[in-house]
C-alpha cells in the first residue's frame, strides 16, 4: 500500500494520479512495432567506366582520357600512329621531293610545311575514332581497333564535311576582318610616307586582336560537332546545332579554359618529343656536311616528329573534347540517367549503334 500524503494543516489535498491496480505491473510496456530495415545509400557517383557519372572536375576529364588511352592502346595510339602515318607518309615525301628539287632562293622552304598539312589532315578522321573509344570507355567497353573502325567509318565524311565547314566559316570571319587594315598597311607602305604608318599598324594590330578572339570563340563553339555527330549519329549541320548548344551560356568559359589549358599541355609535350627529334636532324645534317640539303633534313625531320607528336598527343586533345562533351550534356540533359541506365542494363546497345547517347526524342 502507498503511504498517505503529507499535507499541512489547514490545506487542501493534492490529487494524485489513479496508479495502477493493486498487484499490476506498474506501466505495460510499450506495444513493439516493427521498423523497416533503411536502404542503401544511393550510389551518386555510380562510375561503370573512366570517369564518375556525374559533371566532372577538371581532374576527372584529364584522368579519364588517360584512363581511355592506356584501356584501349590499339583503338587510340595505334590508330593515331596509323592514320598519321597514312597521311604524312606521301605529304613528307611530297615535300622532301620539293625540297630536292629546287633551291633555296626558289622557296622551297614551303616543303617544310607539307607534313604540318599532313597532320591536321589526319586530326579529321582522329577525332571521330577517339569519340567512339571515349564514348565506349565511359560506359566501362574496351574496343578494339577493329570495333572503332567498324562504329566510325560511316561518319568520315561527315567528319570531313563538318571540318571543311568550320575551316571556311572561320577563315572567312577572319578574312573580312583583316582585310581592310592590312591593304591600308600595304598601301601605306607603298605610298613612301613613314610618317602615315602609324594608323595602319594600329588597325593590323586591332584586328589581329579581334580575329584571335573570333578564332578562339568559334573554335570553342564548335568543339564537339565531331564527338556529337559519332555519338548521336547525326548530319554536319545537326552537329553544328548541337555544339552550339552545349556551349552557350557560362559554360562556353569553362569549355574554353580546360581546352586552352589541354592545348598548352599538349604543346609542351609535342615540344618535348620533337626538339630531339629537330637535334638529331640538324647534327646529322651537319656531320654530312651537305648544306644544300638543309631544307630536305628539315622536311623528313617534321615528318618524324609530327608522326611522333600526332600518336600521342592528339588522342590527348581529342579524348578532352570528347569528356567535355559528354560532361556539357550530363550538366544540360542529365545524360548521366540514361549512361546509367545503360551502364545497369543486362544487354547493351551492341557497338557502333544508336542508343546509348542518342537523345530519346532523336532515337
Amino acid at each position: 500500500m502507498t503511504e498517505p500524503q503529507w499535507v499541512a494543516p489547514g490545506s487542501e489535498p493534492v490529487p494524485q494520479p489513479a496508479g495502477p491496480p493493486s498487484g499490476a505491473a506498474a506501466y505495460p510496456a510499450p506495444a513493439a512495432y516493427p521498423v523497416a530495415p533503411m536502404a542503401p545509400p544511393l550510389t551518386v557517383h555510380l562510375r561503370p567506366g573512366i570517369i564518375p557519372l556525374r559533371p566532372l572536375s577538371l581532374g576527372d576529364v584529364y584522368s579519364g582520357v588517360v584512363k581511355a588511352v592506356r584501356g584501349n592502346v590499339a583503338a587510340t595510339v595505334g590508330l593515331a600512329f596509323v592514320t598519321s602515318l597514312a597521311f604524312l607518309v606521301p605529304t613528307t615525301a611530297l615535300g622532301t621531293w620539293l625540297a630536292s628539287a629546287g633551291t633555296p632562293d626558289a622557296g622551297p622552304a614551303f616543303a617544310t610545311y607539307l607534313p604540318g598539312v599532313g597532320t591536321i589532315l589526319s586530326a579529321v578522321p582522329l577525332t571521330g575514332f577517339l569519340a567512339f573509344v571515349v564514348g565506349q570507355a565511359v560506359l566501362g567497353r574496351r574496343v578494339s581497333a577493329g570495333q572503332t573502325w567498324q562504329g566510325t567509318r560511316g561518319f568520315i565524311l561527315r567528319l570531313v564535311g563538318a571540318t571543311a565547314l568550320i575551316v571556311v566559316v572561320t577563315l572567312g570571319a577572319a578574312a573580312i576582318i583583316l582585310v581592310a587594315p592590312v591593304l591600308a598597311l600595304v598601301s601605306a607602305v607603298q605610298s613612301g610616307d613613314g610618317s602615315g604608318l602609324g594608323g595602319p599598324i594600329v588597325l593590323v594590330v586591332v584586328a589581329a586582336l579581334v580575329t584571335t578572339a573570333l578564332v578562339l570563340f568559334l573554335g570553342t563553339r564548335l568543339a564537339f560537332v565531331p564527338a556529337a555527330v559519332v555519338l548521336e549519329r547525326i548530319g554536319v549541320l545537326g552537329g553544328v546545332k548541337r555544339s552550339w548548344r552545349l556551349t552557350s551560356g557560362t559554360q562556353f568559359w569553362r569549355v574554353l579554359g580546360i581546352r586552352l589549358l589541354s592545348a598548352v599541355v599538349a604543346g609542351f609535350a609535342r615540344q618535348i618529343l620533337t626538339v630531339p627529334l629537330a637535334i638529331l636532324g640538324a647534327a646529322a645534317l651537319v656531320f654530312t656536311g651537305d648544306l644544300s640539303k638543309v631544307y630536305v633534313w628539315q622536311t623528313l625531320s617534321s615528318g618524324v616528329a609530327a608522326l611522333v607528336a600526332g600518336s600521342l598527343t592528339t588522342p590527348f586533345s581529342a579524348g578532352v573534347d570528347a569528356l567535355l562533351y559528354v560532361d556539357q550534356r550530363i550538366r544540360r540533359e542529365g545524360l548521366d540517367v540514361q549512361l546509367i541506365a545503360a551502364a545497369q542494363a543486362e544487354t547493351h546497345a551492341p557497338l557502333g549503334q544508336p542508343g546509348d547517347y542518342r537523345r530519346p526524342e532523336s532515337a
